[in-house]
């Protein structure tokens, strides 16, 4: 195989590079840049907005799910606390044999 010349490698690259900013040259600018200044604030403003409403109906989403999660596994959270009964609110002895704990046991 032969070794291409210097001549043939500058030729060939002077054309790649002349085609390349020939393809460079007919790009228009993107479409925010050819807008006047008030309009291209009020696009990105919108733009700002949509963003922020997309991360609030997102987080309102996740914050519903955990509200549905705890409703389906019946914490107490969506209940009231039951009132105690009458007999709850008595005294119960903490030995086995019945005795108050503030009393000593009497020796038989």
């Amino acid at each position: 195989m032969k070794a291409i010349g210097p001549g043939r490698l500058a030729g060939a690259l002077s054309i790649t590079l002349t085609l390349a900013q020939a393809a460079w040259a007919d790009v228009p600018p993107p479409l925010i840049k050819r807008l006047d200044d008030p309009t291209r604030a009020k696009v990105l403003a919108a733009l700002a907005g949509l963003i922020i409403l997309g991360f609030a109906m997102v987080l309102l989403t996740w914050l519903g799910a955990r509200v549905v999660q705890r409703y389906r596994k019946g914490t107490a959270y969506f209940r009231p606390t039951p009132r105690p009964g009458e007999h709850d609110w008595a005294r119960r002895p903490l030995s086995p044999d019945g005795s108050e704990p503030d009393q000593p046991a009497s020796d038989p």
